[in-house]
């Protein structure tokens, strides 16, 4: 199949209209966090917020794919599609949104993807996917549509109204602007846009009752950067006094390394069995990788197998098998976790603060589960209690709750929460 002829016969988007003023005050809210690797979201059971089951403990993957039927599919669909023909298929939708088309920092991601990217109308990249070609804001919105379908059937009602998280932007960064527009087409109004700090920190609150306000370091590790951010927050008010971000610190970065690390462990006289015609076994050892990293946190050693990923001189396949320690994932990740620990030092000196000014550590992001980075975070802010509290999930289970006790009146326009200094 030549992914270049598949047409798109069957795309959500092309049924979801734009939401009417009518339902501005309709409804539920429900919070969405479009991750780089996951997309959550989370709505208020009576007085509780949970996350929507998806299938995964850790998410809905943020994926988008065109399948071969021509149908468009997000999420566990859109990963196997990915991995039979990643030509067809389009990730990291976040690391999009957030810079132009061509923007060098986002170089890492453009050397990963295997769709054809262009520049689209509004700057941002497009993906070409078959003959139709996706606007980030139309790639964003197909994740939301799929969101929104979740809580509308763990709810049984209608859904209208949507928080959405970003990371810590600036005024002129793109990403608020662009995910307001991606939630228009999934038939969203926006109740408000909160940075990821934000939320932490808000709903992070109710356990200190007595103390009027507090100092807290928000380390943010996923699939797309680590940002550290320097909040102050009270029950009602979180100001973002400095913050920084480095995507190349990123848990893609450590998946290329554990990947990298395989393809090194081949036996004698074998090699992958992929090339750029057939390259789907490169991304079998891809997600191979992925999950020896995430078991790696749980249990001191793995052992992982990629049926025929393996060929030899003689084209004969065969299974790749070896087995991943900690101590080697460790040594991996050792170089992150020190430029982590320097970003988040570099933060403190912007207001002249030591790590024992802190009141307390909160890890957010999935990434932060590995041992050794939550050993060295304990050693750099010593003293200092260090709060892991479901960190994949704080964000959008804390947005749920802030969007949920606060409506603005039908003609209030999307907002931001705050505005926050630095950049992503």
């Amino acid at each position: 199949m030549n992914p270049a002829q598949l047409q798109v016969t069957d795309c959500p988007l092309d049924r979801v209209r734009p939401p009417e003023p009518a339902t501005r005050s309709q409804g539920p809210v429900i919070a969405v966090d479009l991750g780089t690797t996951t997309c959550r979201v989370a709505v208020l059971k009576g007085a509780q917020a949970v996350c929507v089951p998806s299938g995964r403990a850790d998410g809905t993957p943020s994926v988008v794919a065109l399948a071969s039927g021509g149908r468009m599919v997000t999420g566990s669909a859109a990963r196997q599609q990915q991995a039979s023909v990643p030509a067809l298929a389009t990730w990291a939708i976040k690391g999009l949104l957030a810079a132009p088309f061509g923007d060098p920092k986002m170089r890492w991601l453009y050397d990963q993807l295997r769709c054809q990217l262009v520049k689209g109308d509004d700057g941002l990249p497009a993906a070409v996917l078959g003959n139709r070609t996706f606007a980030a804001r139309e790639l964003a919105a197909l994740l939301l549509i799929e969101a929104r379908e979740r809580a509308q059937n763990f709810l049984s009602q209608p859904v209208y109204r949507a928080v959405l998280t970003v990371p810590p932007t600036r005024k002129e960064d793109p990403l608020p602007q662009t995910m307001t527009a991606a939630a228009a087409l999934a038939g969203l109004h926006v109740e408000r846009v909160i940075s990821e700090p934000t939320a932490v920190a808000l709903g992070a609150f109710p356990r200190h009752p007595g103390k009027a306000e507090r100092t807290a370091m928000v380390c943010d590790w996923g699939g797309g950067h680590f940002q550290a951010s320097l909040v102050r927050y009270s029950a009602r008010q979180c100001q973002v006094l400095a913050t920084e971000g480095i995507g190349s610190l990123c848990g893609f970065e450590l998946d290329k390394r554990v990947l990298e690390r395989l393809l090194r462990m081949f036996p004698q006289g074998y090699r992958l069995a992929a090339d750029r015609t057939n390259p789907a076994a490169l991304y079998r050892m891809a997600s191979a990788a992925e999950f020896a990293k995430i078991q790696l946190s749980e249990q001191p050693e793995t052992r992982i197998r990629v049926p025929l990923a393996a060929v030899n001189a003689a084209g004969q396949a065969g299974d790749f098998e070896a087995v991943l320690t900690r101590k080697d994932l460790e040594a991996m990740a050792k170089p992150l976790i020190d430029s982590a620990i320097r970003l988040c030092e570099q933060v403190l000196g912007q207001k002249t603060l030591f790590p024992g000014d802190m009141d307390e550590v909160i890890l957010v992001g999935e990434q932060c589960r590995m041992p050794l980075f939550r050993e060295r975070i304990q050693e750099f802010f010593i003293q200092v209690p260090i709060r892991l509290d479901e960190p994949g999930q704080a964000a959008v289970l804390s947005a749920v709750r802030l969007g949920g006790n606060s409506t603005p009146p039908p003609s209030s326009p999307p907002r931001t929460m705050t505005p926050v200094p630095g950049r992503r």
